[in-house]
């Protein structure tokens, strides 16, 4: 007989974070990984990138600024520049692995975060609250 698939409930986790709170849900079953941040106005994410891992990022409510770069920025700027976007209520900002960004919020910010799972934890290049390598 083949397995039976099925489906289960599980509470999310809530994280404090420097910049504000995460709410944190996955199913290990699927490779999913979900998150709704919550950045406070004036606060700002570490400048960092994951090997493995991508994510999309949607601007539920809130303004902020994206700075991003390509896989290249980090050793050739010249050549593959960092750049700055708007990211406004509706926008879909995509990031693969190993390009590194950073989210600055212009007012309270809410953002769903959808990734690919992993228990990686991020590269960070650049972090105002001292957590960088």
């Amino acid at each position: 007989m083949k397995d039976c698939k099925s489906a289960w409930k599980k509470k999310s986790e809530n994280n404090e974070k420097p910049w504000g709170t995460e709410t944190e849900w996955s199913s290990m079953a699927t490779g999913i990984h979900g998150k709704i941040l919550y950045l406070k106005k004036g606060e700002r994410t570490s400048l960092k990138y994951f090997n493995l891992k991508n994510e999309t990022l949607f601007m539920m409510s809130g303004s902020a600024n994206i700075y991003y770069g390509d896989e290249a920025s980090l050793y050739d700027e010249i050549n593959h520049p960092f750049c700055t976007t708007s990211f406004s209520p509706g926008d879909t900002f995509y990031v693969q692995s190993e390009c590194p960004y950073r989210i600055a919020a212009n007012e309270d910010c809410q953002i769903i975060e959808i990734g690919t799972y992993s228990q990686e934890k991020p590269t960070r290049i650049s972090d105002d609250y001292g957590r960088a390598k």
